[in-house]
């Protein structure tokens, strides 16, 4: 009797457990079918399909670059397109979307500010970008009017997206042109207007071969120094077509830091030699504007002279890398270090190449 009470017991204990489980899976369907996918609020904008993208490797380094629109990497691949990887590191995760709408088209200088890892870069409210200098990741957003000028967009918010990143991760830039002659490289140094780019110009008409214009930048893990080429294009200040024929009307076009400049593939120049990379053996500070008509000259410069002068190229970061990068760049104070004051363009090369040929050569 004992043990038929306890099989009808748990017989009973069973069909409880099977009728309460059949409830659950009731009350589970109804709920499902009461309460389906939410509607995303999402005035972010942080799930716009990205369904553009592509890897360039701007100063040999990876890159991903995503859009809504193809015409941001048709922007990348004309700054970048050329370019071929040298260097084995997780890309860059740079993101660039696009807005439709009726907004005018954005003309004005961004501004860029800068604290703890982050960086931000405003042209106005519909045009901006901003970076995480940590993370290696760069965000923004342009309008369709504005990214119709595909100049604007490459050197106003792309290009600028990618450069500091770069930096911060790997490199050292000085505001310089580098040319070579026999094998010796020059860094032609100086402030925005100095001329390195019309003077890197002249050398390379001159049979130098021509490696970067107005930016130079070399890795801080590395113990060459040794300048990663930047050779597929010139860009002059305006008016260049008065100081060269051949790009007489030509017209500028307005970049991040505030100057028009006309840029020139060197692919459209027949008769120039460039290079992927070259030496440096030495700085040259150009000094054209203080210099009244003559012969040009040479000034060496003292070690201290010379350090506030390269130092001022390192814009100041709340991060380790800012002290990197001075480090870094206190190892072209082992090179020869001058300050050339010139009026013509020919008289100054003559001058260069007597300084490669007999003093460094």
């Amino acid at each position: 009797m004992i043990g038929r009470a306890t099989g009808d017991c748990r017989i009973f204990t069973n069909n409880r457990i099977l009728a309460t489980f059949r409830k659950l899976i009731l009350a589970l369907s109804m709920a499902i079918a009461i309460h389906p996918e939410p509607v995303v609020n999402d005035p972010l904008l942080t799930r716009v399909p990205l369904e553009h993208e592509a890897i360039f490797y701007p100063y040999g380094f990876p890159a991903r670059i995503r859009s809504n629109s193809a015409v941001t990497l048709d922007a990348a691949h004309r700054s970048w397109g050329t370019y071929r990887q040298r260097y084995e590191h997780h890309p860059l995760d740079i993101r660039l979307a696009l807005s439709a709408g009726d907004h005018a088209a954005c003309t004005e200088q961004p501004v860029f500010r800068s604290q703890g890892h982050l960086l931000s870069i405003v042209a106005d409210r519909d045009n901006f970008a901003v970076l995480d200098l940590n993370a290696g990741f760069a965000f923004g957003w342009a309008t369709e009017a504005t990214a119709r000028n595909q100049e604007y967009l490459r050197q106003c918010l792309l290009d600028v997206m990618i450069f500091p990143l770069l930096e911060i991760r790997h490199l050292i830039t000085l505001h310089a042109a580098c040319v070579i002659h026999r094998g010796k490289g020059v860094l032609l140094a100086g402030n925005s207007g100095a001329g390195k780019s019309s003077l890197a110009y002249a050398c390379a008409r001159r049979g130098w071969t021509f490696v970067s214009d107005d930016a130079s930048a070399f890795p801080r893990n590395v113990a060459d120094i040794k300048v990663i080429g930047h050779p597929q294009k010139f860009r002059f200040r305006e008016p260049v077509g008065e100081l060269f024929p051949e790009f007489k009307g030509r017209n500028g076009t307005l970049r991040a830091w505030g100057k028009r400049t006309v840029e020139v593939s060197t692919h459209s120049i027949d008769g120039l030699t460039t290079a992927e990379e070259g030496p440096v053996n030495a700085v040259i500070f150009l000094n054209r504007p203080a210099h009244e008509p003559g012969p040009p000259q040479l000034i060496s410069l003292s070690n201290e002279d010379s350090w506030r002068r390269l130092s001022f190229s390192v814009w100041a970061i709340q991060m380790p890398a800012f002290e990197q990068r001075l480090a870094a760049l206190q190892r072209l104070l082992k090179v020869p270090i001058f300050e050339m004051r010139y009026s013509e363009l020919d008289p100054a090369i003559d001058l260069l190449q007597n300084l490669v040929e007999e003093q460094l050569g």
